[in-house]
């Protein structure tokens, strides 16, 4: 059943705060290093240096604010250990949407090329 004007209105004004929420979601992905930081720690806990060395990111210095945004939103947890920091995707919803995007563009060999196509 088709929703008139005014419901699809009101359901629009009061999806706000989510609109807001995704928006958030896609602003923090839509940098490249933020991006590779939260699959990389879809695969496992990492500190700084080892997340600079495996992503290829260039300065820690970078490194470590692109991690501040993150867990600044809630996607990140960190725990440290001795004289190191570890950081942790804490966001389960973050984990699922990036198995998703990786199921459906990479396969175990890289790139989907039917999806390049």
């Amino acid at each position: 059943m088709k929703l008139s004007h005014s419901e699809l209105k009101n359901r629009f004004l009061s999806n706000e705060l989510l609109c807001k929420k995704v928006l958030n979601i896609f602003s923090l992905f839509s940098n490249k290093t933020r991006f590779r930081i939260l699959c990389l720690l879809n695969e496992g806990d990492f500190c700084v240096q080892e997340i600079v060395d495996i992503i290829n990111a260039g300065e820690v210095s970078f490194v470590s604010q692109q991690l501040k945004s993150l867990s600044l939103a809630g996607f990140l947890t960190k725990k440290k250990e001795k004289k190191q920091v570890f950081y942790h995707l804490a966001d389960k919803k973050i984990r699922d949407l990036i198995d998703y995007l990786q199921s459906q563009y990479i396969t175990k060999g890289g790139i989907n090329k039917e999806q390049c196509s």
